[in-house]
C-alpha cells in the first residue's frame, strides 16, 4: 500500500529544523511535520519570506548556508533537534562562490548542510533523524575531490548541481556508517523528490525554466508529491537508516520507496574521503 502523508504518526513534542521552508518542498514538508504536532524551526536565509510562508507564530529563524558565519549563529540558537531536515539548496547558478571562497552550489548544498548537521548534532534527541534531499540528478554526477569548487576545471553549472547532490548521498551514507559503528540510536538518510513543480521551476536561472516549460506539463508532479519521500524518511517507523528514498517508479512517479544511489555514493573510501575535505 502506498505511504501517503496521513500516515504520518503524531509528532507532539518533537522538534523539527527544517532548511529552505519559504517555498516548494520544503514549505509542504514543513507544514506536514507542524499539522502533526511537530514544533518546526523553520531555517530560511529570507526572513521576510520565511514568516510570509510559514504564517504568524511560527518559529522562523535565518540561515545562510553559503555563509559559514551565518551557520553557526543559526545552531548555535537551536537547543535540541528530532529531526534535522537538510533540503535547501540552488540549482544552476552562474559561477558564483560563498561568503567563504566555495562555489556555491557544493559550499551550499553539500558543505553548509555538513556544517549543520555538524554543529547540531550534539543537541540531538534520542532517536534523531537526519534527512538529507539530493535528486534523481545525481545520476549525472561524481566528485571530483581535486577540485570540488571548480577552480582549474571549466565550470558548468549543471555538473557543479550533480556534484553537491551526489556528494549529499556520499554524506549521508557516510554519516550512517559512523552512526552504527559508534552504536548510536540515531538514522541518517538521503532522498529526493522526483521531477516536482517547484518555485525553481519559475524563478531559477533561464535555462531551468526553459526546461521547466518543456517538460513540466508531462513529467512534473506537485511539491505535495515531491515532499512524501522527505516526510517518509524522517516519520515512518519502518524508514531504515541508510537508504535512499525516491518515487517508486522510474524516479519521477509513485510513493515513496527504497531506491538504489548511483554507483559510487555508498562507498565507504569515498565517504571518508568526502566526510575528511568537509
Amino acid at each position: 500500500m502506498t505511504w501517503r502523508a496521513a500516515d504520518i504518526p503524531d509528532l507532539s513534542g518533537r522538534i523539527a529544523v527544517v532548511t529552505g521552508t519559504n517555498s516548494g518542498l520544503g514549505k509542504v514538508t514543513a507544514g506536514r511535520l507542524a499539522a502533526r504536532g511537530a514544533h518546526v524551526i523553520h531555517a530560511v536565509r529570507d526572513l521576510a519570506k520565511g514568516r510570509a510562508a510559514a504564517g504568524e507564530g511560527a518559529d522562523v529563524r535565518r540561515l545562510d548556508l553559503a555563509d559559514l558565519r551565518v551557520v553557526r549563529e543559526f545552531a548555535a540558537s537551536v537547543e535540541s533537534f528530532d529531526l534535522l531536515i537538510n533540503n535547501a539548496g540552488v540549482m544552476w547558478p552562474p559561477l558564483t562562490r560563498t561568503r567563504d571562497g566555495f562555489e556555491l552550489q557544493f559550499g551550499a548544498n553539500h558543505l553548509g548542510h555538513f556544517a549543520l548537521t555538524a554543529l547540531l548534532w550534539p543537541r540531538r534527541a534520542v532517536r534523531a533523524r537526519v534527512v538529507t534531499v539530493s535528486s534523481f540528478l545525481h545520476r549525472q554526477g561524481h566528485l571530483d575531490l581535486a577540485d570540488p569548487n571548480w577552480e582549474r576545471r571549466r565550470y558548468s553549472p549543471e555538473g557543479a548541481y550533480a556534484q553537491s547532490k551526489f556528494a549529499n548521498i556520499v554524506f549521508a551514507s557516510e554519516l550512517d556508517r559512523r552512526i552504527q559503528a559508534a552504536g548510536i540510536s540515531a538514522a541518517s538518510l538521503s532522498v529526493h523528490p522526483g521531477y516536482a513543480r517547484t518555485n525553481l521551476l519559475t524563478s531559477g536561472p533561464t535555462g531551468l525554466r526553459s526546461l521547466g516549460r518543456i517538460l513540466s506539463p508531462v513529467f512534473a508532479r506537485p511539491a505535495a508529491a515531491g515532499a512524501l519521500p522527505t516526510l517518509f524518511a524522517a516519520t515512518a517507523p519502518d524508514a531504515v537508516s541508510g537508504t535512499f528514498v525516491g518515487p517508486a517508479i522510474a524516479d519521477l512517479f509513485g510513493g515513496p520507496a527504497v531506491l538504489t544511489p548511483a554507483p559510487g555514493t555508498t562507498s565507504p573510501e569515498l565517504g571518508a574521503a568526502l566526510w575528511t575535505l568537509s
